[in-house]
């Protein structure tokens, strides 16, 4: 998609609605099964107007997704570097997470099928960068409660694997089982989470407080 072309669909009330459409039916039938001319037909526009906007059925994909990632990225990458408390960060990182997927659920659901799709798509590809920027600021919040002291050190993989576990059976389960995404749910499993990390090596220190972590932390 050019850089006109991008610009136009940034901006237009248009370009977001069929956008919206668009991904509605790639997480409904896929984006391969998805014609141009059912999603014209039931945006209720003309073929040469989502060309004009997106330039093909690609650059419609590309541009409804990775704006948005690259959005989320920057989010999280602000909020680790910038949130004083580690613990807190990490809530913040889940709940940043939970809004995108609250914010369109079908722009979701379209990702999770890219994400866990077949390897080596185009769309896939487009979106390896801000897959691994997500990882990644994720994976620096959980790192910054073992440099903290809140963790072990050497407990951060597992830590991170579990976060990674956390956040896609949340919003899975939101977006297929119709079960809650709370603006309190990144909380309670932080909180969750530490009762079992933080809470073990307290167990064996014998300490009854670690580094950075209060009861209220942990209740």
């Amino acid at each position: 998609m050019s850089f006109n072309a991008a610009s136009r669909s940034e901006s237009s009330a248009v370009a977001r609605h069929i956008a919206r459409v668009a991904a509605r039916l790639f997480a409904t039938k896929g984006f391969d099964a998805t014609s141009v001319r059912e999603i014209v037909e039931a945006a209720g526009v003309a073929k040469p107007t989502l060309y004009y906007y997106f330039g093909s059925k690609e650059g419609l994909a590309k541009a409804l997704v990775s704006p948005p990632l690259e959005a989320l990225v920057e989010e999280l990458r602000r909020i680790v570097t910038s949130e004083p408390d580690p613990v807190r960060g990490l809530e913040r990182v889940l709940e940043a997470h939970f809004a995108f997927c609250r914010e369109d659920p079908d722009r979701m659901r379209f990702l999770y099928a890219v994400f866990f799709g077949p390897p080596g798509s185009l769309a896939a590809s487009d979106l390896e960068l801000c897959k691994e920027g997500l990882t990644q600021w994720t994976e620096a919040a959980v790192r910054r409660l073992a440099e903290s002291g809140v963790i072990e050190q050497e407990r951060v993989d597992a830590c991170c694997t579990i976060c990674r576990g956390m956040i896609v059976v949340a919003t899975v389960d939101f977006l297929y089982s119709e079960k809650p995404l709370g603006t309190d749910l990144a909380r309670l499993l932080v909180s969750d989470l530490l009762v079992g990390f933080a809470g073990s090596t307290l167990a064996r220190n014998g300490k009854n407080e670690s580094i950075g972590l209060n009861k209220n932390q942990l209740s």
